[in-house]
């Protein structure tokens, strides 16, 4: 089981001051979930292609809030921990991946 964190960042900041109704939601769901769709659900966590954070593979998935709402969280592994480093609206993935490529510790490999 890895130590679930939610990077303290401005690109974080602003996400959850844009989704204030969903926040506790979405980060209940990552720090309550994220290990078990890992361990149980691994078809639905995808790589980011073509980018690095940090040096490491960056994996995403998406969390559905609602019926008709959800979002993509992106995350690395860090020894025994994951470090979310980013979330969007954007649940499309190729959408989602041109974001993230503009996000600051990214790297194009």
């Amino acid at each position: 089981m890895y130590q679930v964190i939610i990077e303290e960042s401005s690109i974080l900041d602003k996400f959850f001051r844009r989704n204030k109704p969903f926040e506790e939601k979405i980060k209940n769901e990552i720090y309550e979930n994220i290990n078990r769709v890992i361990e149980e659900k691994a078809y639905k966590i995808k790589t980011v292609k073509g980018y690095k954070y940090e040096g490491k593979t960056i994996y995403e998935y998406k969390i559905p809030l609602n019926k008709t709402f959800a979002c993509r969280v992106a995350y690395i592994f860090q020894e025994e921990k994951i470090i979310v480093f980013f979330m969007s609206l954007t649940i499309i993935k190729s959408e989602f991946t041109k974001l993230i490529a503009g996000v600051p510790g990214v790297s194009k490999v």
